[in-house]
């Protein structure tokens, strides 16, 4: 749903005559986005930073442009939670390889108000240089409890670890076996064992391989 959204979005600014091959007619850009009820975000991808927000964007951030300059090119390092920061490594990877055609993202995001909001968000390419290098991409974020997932997003999920379980998880996510994790964390094997199980079910998953996977779907290992 989220990704016909953008889908959506991307074909009526092409039509429009405001999104060409390599380059965005700005002006006509910002104040076709402006109406738009979801968060939208303009990414120069070269230089790896947003900028333009929509109002949507504007009024949850409480920031007072659409156009980003300054400080406020990191405003995704002071908005996003820390435990989601593997998220944006995950974003670098995806332009880097260039491969998928949409980077599908889950967000805890800071709002105007000083709370914390889950967000569901996908990114697209939407731009290219004549070499074909990813120029500018397009985010469209909605709120995790507008969106009805099917299934609950690993990193929420991550959320339920305690913090040994959260160690164990990213040494699993390192192929290490029981017995190296508990020397590495100067505990028991079977305890090792026990935090294993709860991790399993905490994740929602069966097996070692299916840890692994989540670990580099969410960036926390390459």
């Amino acid at each position: 749903m989220i990704r016909k959204k953008l889908d959506l979005l991307v074909e009526e600014l092409k039509e429009k005559k405001i999104l060409h091959q390599d380059k965005i007619d700005l002006r006509t850009y910002d104040e076709m986005t402006k109406e738009v009820p979801a968060m939208i975000t303009l990414h120069d991808i070269a230089n790896y930073r947003p900028i333009h927000i929509n109002d949507a964007c504007k009024e949850f951030y409480g920031f007072k442009n659409n156009f980003l300059k300054g400080m406020d090119y990191i405003y995704y390092i002071k908005t996003i939670h820390p435990s989601y920061y593997p998220t944006l490594f995950k974003s670098l990877t995806f332009f880097n390889e260039d491969q998928e055609e949409f980077l599908d993202l889950t967000y805890k995001l800071k709002n105007a108000d000083g709370n914390w909001d889950i967000m569901i968000g996908t990114t697209k390419t939407v731009t290219r240089s004549v070499d074909g290098k990813p120029l500018n991409a397009i985010s469209l974020l909605v709120p995790e409890k507008d969106h009805h997932p099917t299934q609950t997003a690993p990193m929420l999920l991550l959320e339920n670890l305690t913090k040994r379980e959260m160690e164990i998880f990213l040494l699993i996510s390192e192929s290490k076996k029981t017995s190296e994790i508990a020397q590495d964390l100067f505990i028991s094997e079977e305890t090792v064992k026990k935090h294993k199980q709860n991790i399993y079910k905490k994740l929602q998953c069966n097996k070692t391989s299916e840890l692994v996977k989540m670990a580099f779907e969410l960036g926390f290992k390459y």
